[in-house]
């Protein structure tokens, strides 16, 4: 009789463990089937002229979205970026910004939306 107890109690932990082990699999799945971008990334484009780049990189906050660049263009060539942000699975929406050439430092959009693309298509843009 105790060793049925003892067996029965053995299966019954081991159920658990193995239910509790495929749970956070399942969470982890859900979330990549949205989409939901990064909270923060990297991403490049290049000048019209040569094959310099304007490298970029951001982090999401919790009251805004903070950008660094270092831009590479020679000559002071100034380079529009849109930003493709992410808006909760809905259509995103798009802000431009521009950069002078040889320049490097931060920028601050005041919003908490995840950045999914940086590209020169700016003709999605929203007016700043």
């Amino acid at each position: 009789m105790r060793t049925l107890i003892t067996a029965g109690g053995m299966l019954a932990a081991a159920g658990l463990t193995l239910g509790l082990m495929s749970a956070p699999a399942f969470a982890a799945s859900d979330s990549a089937a949205q989409g939901k971008p990064p909270k923060s990334g990297k991403d490049s484009i290049q000048c019209n002229e040569n094959k310099s780049r304007v490298n970029f990189s951001w982090k999401t906050g919790y009251s805004s979205t903070k950008i660094y660049y270092n831009n590479h263009c020679l000559g002071g060539t100034k380079i529009k970026a849109a930003f493709k942000f992410w808006n909760d699975g809905s259509t995103p929406f798009y802000k431009c910004v521009t950069f002078e050439g040889m320049t490097k430092g931060t920028y601050k959009f005041a919003h908490i939306n995840e950045i999914m693309d940086v590209n020169k298509d700016t003709k999605k843009c929203k007016q700043n």
